[in-house]
């Protein structure tokens, strides 16, 4: 798998920029948002179901990454940091459930309930990826 032979590549020397790159997709995975959050407001159910199944892709493929890369990449940079890495880890499974939680909404049809879930998930992963920054500014300052 290529994830895990950039893994094993990972050196502490090259951590950092593997560690930096993990916010490559942020524009677009932001611009996304916007556009699900548009169209729940809107109520227009189809844009928000073709929104949400590609903002959906992107932020999955983002943890993906993380998980594969930038993290060994990070606890081989500087393995104190191991506590905050993991529980960052455990967050990507309550990101994962609130993502499924919204796309069943809109299966459903439920765009009130689907607004609101997306609402909350937006705070959440907000705040999880604030953490994320900060855990990169102390690796910056790790030799």
């Amino acid at each position: 798998m290529a994830s895990e032979k950039a893994r094993r590549r990972a050196t502490p020397e090259k951590a950092l920029e593997l560690i930096e790159s993990w916010r490559q997709d942020a524009g677009k995975v932001e611009a996304l948002e916007q556009d699900v959050s548009r169209a729940l407001v809107a109520g227009d159910l189809p844009q928000a179901r073709r929104s949400f199944t590609e903002y959906r892709e992107q932020v999955l493929a983002h943890l993906a990454r993380e998980e594969d890369v930038s993290f060994p990449a990070a606890e081989k940079r500087a393995p104190s940091q191991g506590g905050p890495i993991r529980s960052l880890r455990v967050a990507h499974i309550g990101i994962r459930s609130d993502l499924e939680q919204v796309a069943s909404q809109l299966a459903l049809g439920h765009m009130g309930a689907a607004r609101a879930v997306f609402s909350a998930f937006r705070d959440t992963f907000a705040a999880h990826e604030r953490l994320e920054d900060q855990l990169i500014e102390l690796l910056r300052k790790t030799p």
